[in-house]
């Protein structure tokens, strides 16, 4: 009950700091801490829990350098976060998380076809939770929130904590 309650806060507290009008950045760095706190709902099953914890990239996107400082200082259960890029469909390897910046040159389906299994999808493309991506990013009355597509984490492989899930907006 106590963690439940301290990620509501928290996340509250970022939803409501940073609304539409702050700038890209500060927006970036709202959605670079919401990935990293997902981690910590999160079980990858049958994933080997030793080694680096990756999260991935496709492209460029304005997440990347907070996303770098925030592995530089933190971990993903006592493993080192390390930051993959990839600048196609084509370049993606296993990722336990990966990021799917909006506006990509490669569309989704082509992206998610590449994306192994236990890979956690997120992404900012308005449509993309319907579409398939696990979790998507979208400004809802001036605040970010994430949209939950739960055929797609079940298709994951992960198990989603019902407290995260409980601040999400499900997707059929």
């Amino acid at each position: 009950m106590h963690r439940r309650h301290f990620l509501l806060i928290l996340l509250s507290f970022f939803a409501h700091k940073y609304a539409l009008s702050q700038d890209e950045g500060g927006e970036a760095s709202l959605k670079a801490a919401f990935i990293y706190n997902f981690t910590k709902y999160i079980e990858w099953e049958g994933a080997d829990n030793s080694g680096d914890f990756i999260i991935g990239i496709v492209g460029s996107s304005s997440i990347s350098g907070p996303l770098e400082k925030i592995a530089q200082t933190n971990n993903v259960k006592g493993r080192r976060i390390l930051i993959r890029y990839y600048n196609s469909a084509d370049a993606i390897g296993f990722s336990h998380i990966l990021f799917i910046p909006r506006n990509q040159s490669s569309s989704l389906p082509v992206i998610l076809e590449k994306t192994a299994k236990g890979t956690l999808t997120v992404s900012e493309e308005p449509g993309y939770a319907k579409m398939g991506s696990a979790f998507n990013f979208i400004i809802k009355n001036d605040k970010l929130k994430f949209e939950a597509n739960l055929n797609a984490i079940y298709a994951a492989n992960v198990k989603v904590s019902s407290q995260l899930l409980k601040l999400a907006i499900l997707i059929d």
